[in-house]
C-alpha cells in the first residue's frame, strides 16, 4: 500500500467496524425512525455511507455494483426515498463494499493517487488522494452522527471494539 494512503485506509477500516457497532441491537423500525426535530435516520446514514464507498471505488476506476442502488435511486435526500432497505441488507452492502474498497486502496498506485480528480470537494487538494482524504472525513462525520442517533434511540453508546460484528 502506498504510504500516503495508508493512514486513510486505517481510518476507513476502523469506520467499517464503528458503523457496524452503531447498528448493533437496532431493529429495522428503530433504524428508520427520525428524531422529532428532524434530520436523518440511522438506515439513511448507513445506506448513504455504503453508497459513498461505492462512489469512491468507482472514482478509483474499480466500480462495484451497489445492491442499495435500487433503494437510493436518484434520491437527493431522505425525503426522496420511498422504500427502505433492511438493516441486514445495509450491513451486507457495507461489508462487501468496505472489503472491496480496502482491497482497492491496497493496490492503488502513487501515479493514480496524484491524478487530478474531476469531482470537486471543498478542499484544496484536487487529486485522487485528496478525494480519498475528503471522503474518509465524510465517512467519520457520518459515523459520529450514527453514534449520536444510537444514543437518542435509547441504546448504549457505540463501542470502539474492533471486528466484533463483521459477520453479515
Amino acid at each position: 500500500m502506498e504510504s500516503a494512503v495508508a493512514p486513510l485506509a486505517a481510518v476507513l477500516e476502523l469506520n467499517t467496524d464503528l458503523l457496524l457497532n452503531c447498528l448493533e441491537g437496532l431493529t429495522d423500525g428503530e433504524a428508520q425512525r427520525r428524531l422529532a426535530a428532524g434530520g436523518n435516520s440511522v438506515v439513511f446514514l448507513a445506506a448513504h455511507l455504503a453508497d459513498s464507498r461505492h462512489f469512491l471505488a468507482a472514482r478509483l476506476d474499480r466500480p462495484r455494483d451497489n445492491p442499495l442502488g435500487s433503494y437510493l435511486g436518484k434520491a437527493r435526500g431522505i425525503d426522496d426515498i420511498e422504500i427502505w432497505p433492511t438493516l441486514a441488507e445495509v450491513r451486507g452492502a457495507w461489508l462487501a463494499v468496505s472489503e472491496h474498497l480496502l482491497a482497492v486502496l491496497d493496490v492503488v498506485s502513487a501515479e493514480e493517487l496524484s491524478t487530478p480528480n474531476a469531482h470537486r470537494f471543498p478542499i484544496s487538494d484536487t487529486s485522487r488522494l485528496g478525494m480519498i482524504a475528503f471522503l474518509t472525513q465524510h465517512d467519520s462525520y457520518h459515523v459520529g452522527q450514527l453514534a449520536f442517533l444510537r444514543r437518542q434511540l435509547g441504546k448504549p453508546a457505540m463501542a470502539y471494539t474492533r471486528g466484533v460484528s463483521r459477520t453479515a
